[in-house]
């Protein structure tokens, strides 16, 4: 038996209206996925949580948009590391199948609170250093135990490699334990990196993040030592200027206190002359 005309348009037209919805899924509905893997891998990548507030997937146009990104301080530290208002990346959609390095145009960290923190001799931006040192030290130690007598070839790390073209990290601000209760909060200049892993034909993840990461600390290490002796020196000068202002003001009370003895002296004297005139002769 022949099915009807409009019973067949009704399934095409179904298949045609699953299809767009799945269309759109995939473009645009996909980001609690990313978000999803972003919380679950960071920690055991960098040693600290990662909460993302929101996050946009669109495959097709190749853009990852997460806001509210906070990096939690690492293990013995209190602080929240980052704290970003925005993070975009701009990837080729083409790039992500195959064998090959899955290109990234731009990586941009906006409006960021970096938080430097320090206990005992240590701090949290060398304990995500050592951290990532330490893993890319294992990850190494393990390939050269698997393969050491194997060519090496472009899976042989188990992952896909990136390239990044461009990453910018802008608007960032810096605040640092002993600067609590001064109100310091000043701008970190802007950081940039371009190709990230092109000449190697694509760098793994750990060693893009430990380039990224290493430029950073470099940055905030470098702002936080200078501005830490401008500190000291703004306290010392000020404590200068107190001194000097108190040495000057004890100066005047004691000039005032002179004058106005020399005054009650030269008035009690002109009493005394004129009480001693009433009895003269």
């Amino acid at each position: 038996m022949k099915k009807k005309p409009g019973r067949i348009r009704k399934i095409l037209f179904g298949v045609a209206i699953a299809v767009v919805v799945l269309l759109l899924f995939v473009q645009f509905g996909l980001g609690f996925v990313v978000k999803h893997g972003v919380q679950t891998a960071a920690p055991a990548l960098l040693g600290c949580d990662v909460a993302v507030d929101s996050c946009h997937l669109r495959l097709f146009s190749g853009v990852v948009d997460m806001q509210g990104v906070v990096v939690g301080p690492p293990e013995g530290f209190d602080a929240n590391l980052f704290e970003m208002d925005r993070l975009r990346v701009d990837f080729s959609p083409f790039s992500v199948l195959g064998s090959g390095p899955l290109l990234i145009h731009e990586i941009a960290v906006t409006n960021v609170l970096v938080t430097y923190e320090l206990k005992g001799l240590d701090s949290n931006i060398s304990a995500v250093t050592k951290k990532l040192g330490a893993e890319e030290a294992e990850e190494e130690a393990a390939d050269g135990a698997e393969d050491a007598d194997e060519p090496e070839t472009a899976s042989d790390d188990g992952g896909k490699k990136v390239v990044i073209e461009h990453f910018v990290f802008a608007g960032a601000k810096v605040r640092a334990a002993f600067w609590d209760g001064k109100g310091i909060k000043p701008p970190l200049p802007t950081i940039e990196l371009t190709d990230i892993g092109k000449k190697s034909g694509g760098a793994t993840v750990l060693e893009a993040v430990g380039s990224v990461f290493g430029s950073i600390g470099s940055g905030v290490l470098g702002l936080v030592a200078d501005l830490g002796g401008a500190v000291v020196d703004a306290a010392a000068a000020a404590g200068e200027a107190v001194g000097d202002a108190a040495v000057a003001a004890g100066e005047a009370v004691g000039d005032a206190a002179a004058a106005v003895g020399d005054a009650v002296s030269d008035g009690a004297k002109a009493v005394g002359d004129a009480i001693g005139s009433l009895f003269g002769d």
